[in-house]
């Protein structure tokens, strides 16, 4: 039997074969998936790993696509895409227990809603619960992996862990989820009861500052970590590369630090700008800036590029 009817065989919903990720990531860019799977549950999430684990078959897991740049070339295996599965969500006073799924700005604004507070910061933050995990997104000073009471995850042979917080780490940028062949499948975070209306407040004027201050074209949200010296959006900046153009790419005119799709942007575009940031930046400030997004592209994760 070929892999299509395998994976149709153990989906609810069938797989897609040649699907450009393009229209699954926010910048709007990459090639095609081999096949792209949109699992229910975590039982299919089981079956889809096996059988890749199996054929001996890359995988791809994808959340809302952001914080991603996708080659041209595609993904030569099996995405997985988590958009039809660990989207539940329940609160119990100042416990939230959330699948991986879920939208973070959503998130953000029902605890808000609910009179909670500690993440009135993420209601800015495009993409998903498990990928602020995976990347401890954070913005104003404060971070996701600082809420985490427990992390349910599943390895690479379909095993599932409920990891409590002082067996997970967290940094800038970073959880040891980076360094593990793991899933995300849920997670349980802790929020401090407050004053609904301050709470409120906080939130909209954190997402008015993040509207001035971010453009609104498709990005992949802040390519570079800031170094611990100079942000790096104002570096590119000092280094005269704002609005510095690569066919369909640039780099934003509102912030240093986000290459935007004007529309008709290449992979190879937004790969000539990242390059052109780095080798200016080096060598004007001797500092080395390190990639925030994640490239994948052929069969695997590119890294740095």
């Amino acid at each position: 039997m070929d892999l299509f009817n395998q994976l149709r065989g153990i989906l609810k919903v069938p797989p897609l074969v040649k699907e450009p990720l393009s229209r699954h990531t926010s910048l709007g860019v990459g090639g095609p998936a081999d096949y792209l799977v949109f699992p229910s549950d975590a039982e299919e999430i089981r079956a889809v790993l096996l059988l890749a684990k199996e054929h001996h078959i890359p995988l791809l897991v994808l959340g809302h696509g952001t914080n991603l740049l996708v080659l041209d070339e595609g993904f030569r295996g099996i995405v997985m895409s988590l958009t039809n599965a660990c989207s539940h969500c329940q609160f119990n006073n100042g416990i939230v227990k959330a699948g991986a799924n879920v939208s973070l700005p959503w998130l953000a604004k029902e605890i808000a809603r609910r009179g909670l507070t500690g993440m009135e910061f993420a209601a800015g933050i495009p993409g998903t619960l498990g990928g602020a995990l995976y990347m401890n997104a954070g913005a104003f000073g404060y971070y996701t992996g600082n809420l985490v009471e427990e992390v349910v995850t599943m390895d690479s042979t379909g095993s599932l862990q409920a990891r409590s917080r002082n067996e997970l780490s967290f940094a800038y940028r970073w959880s040891n989820f980076q360094d593990e062949d793991v899933i995300i499948l849920e997670a349980t975070l802790c929020l401090k009861p407050g004053n609904r209306g301050k709470i409120e407040e906080i939130l909209g004027q954190m997402l008015n500052e993040r509207a001035v201050k971010h453009p609104r074209l498709p990005s992949a949200g802040s390519v570079f970590r800031n170094p611990s010296r100079q942000g790096a959006g104002y570096l590119i900046e000092q280094a005269g590369l704002k609005g510095m153009s690569m066919g369909g790419a640039q780099i934003s005119l509102t912030h240093g630090n986000f290459i935007v799709n004007n529309g008709n942007a290449t992979a190879a575009d937004i790969i000539y700008l990242i390059n052109l940031a780095r080798e200016t930046v080096r060598e004007k400030f001797d500092i080395e800036l390190q990639l925030e997004i994640r490239v994948v592209g052929g069969n695997r994760e590119i890294g740095e590029k």
